[in-house]
């Protein structure tokens, strides 16, 4: 087996963020780690080829080519690499009341892996950066690091890119042009289906099999989704929201509005500004699902 380490001087010790132990490890069939109690660090992990296992206080997940994983900084925690195919991966081993709250930022506590990881390179030249300026490696360079991982992380989860399955190309192709049309007149189905070059059938069932639901249902969403955050954020009227997504006119859109949320537009601002507005909200968590935000409240406290 071969490890190639990054250790880097002591950091100051009111530093928020320490960078204990960095590198690439080439595994054999006997790789395996076992954490002390008392090895109060966290472990950030991608893996670039073969597969493995860890368990955390007695939960076991199963990484592989592709994936990124993180172990805690406390609890019963150890992870080995597969005899039949071993694992090469990158590697950063920190500590600091720094990496907490961005796991806790991020909302990703409680996450343990992410399939199928799209930035891998954020490790390998994160890695370079620290082999070429370690005295920098506790501040500014290894929170930099971090930073970017998580937030790729979060966003591999947002848009459902860690599942086992991908998005087909023709999939992501429509959702990208719906997407640009949000402050435009709604296609017809002819429209859309010009974009892929494939028959009206065709495209929705592309589309569904994809994301759950037709093109013209996850634009719907959309619009209503950007109505919501115009009446949060701007002081345009009702009528002149409706106008700017190109609903047929102001009371079909308040009445969809309301029919999805539970709340008229102009109650919906009310409360917002009122501060009381704790049900019926439309939040995007994955194409065809809106979640009720009291909901995950609830849940995160």
């Amino acid at each position: 087996m071969q490890e190639d380490f990054i250790f880097p001087p002591p950091p100051d010790p009111r530093s928020p963020f320490r960078l204990h132990l960095a590198g690439t490890s080439y595994c054999d069939g006997n790789y395996r780690i076992e954490l002390r109690e008392r090895d109060l660090y966290f472990v950030f992990e991608y893996v670039e080829s073969g597969r493995g296992q860890l368990q955390i206080d007695g939960v076991e997940y199963f990484p592989k080519a592709g994936d990124l994983y993180w172990i805690p900084d406390s609890g019963r925690r150890s992870y080995w690499s597969s005899s039949e195919e071993p694992w090469i991966k990158h590697w950063f081993n920190v500590s600091g009341p720094l990496v907490p709250e961005l796991l806790k930022l991020y909302s990703l506590e409680n996450v343990r892996l992410i399939h199928n990881f799209s930035r891998p390179e954020l490790f390998t030249d994160g890695l370079a950066r620290l082999q070429k300026d370690p005295q920098r490696a506790h501040l500014p360079l290894g929170p930099d690091i971090l930073h970017a991982i998580l937030a790729q992380a979060a966003a591999d989860l947002l848009t459902g890119k860690d599942k086992q399955h991908s998005f087909s190309e023709e999939g992501v192709l429509l959702r990208d042009y719906l997407d640009r049309q949000i402050f435009r007149p709604m296609p017809d189905l002819e429209t859309m289906s010009r974009v892929l070059r494939r028959s009206p059938v065709q495209t929705i069932r592309i589309f569904r099999r994809d994301f759950g639901e037709t093109p013209y249902q996850y634009l719907l969403k959309r619009k209503l989704a950007a109505a919501q955050e115009l009446l949060l954020c701007t002081r345009q009227s009702v009528k002149q929201i409706s106008a700017g997504l190109y609903f047929s006119n102001e009371y079909y859109f308040a009445g969809l509005f309301k029919k999805k949320t539970g709340l008229s537009p102009g109650r919906y601002r009310r409360k917002t500004e009122e501060g009381t507005l704790t049900d019926f909200n439309i939040i995007e968590s994955e194409p065809g699902h809106y979640v009720n935000r009291a909901l995950l409240a609830s849940e995160s406290d």
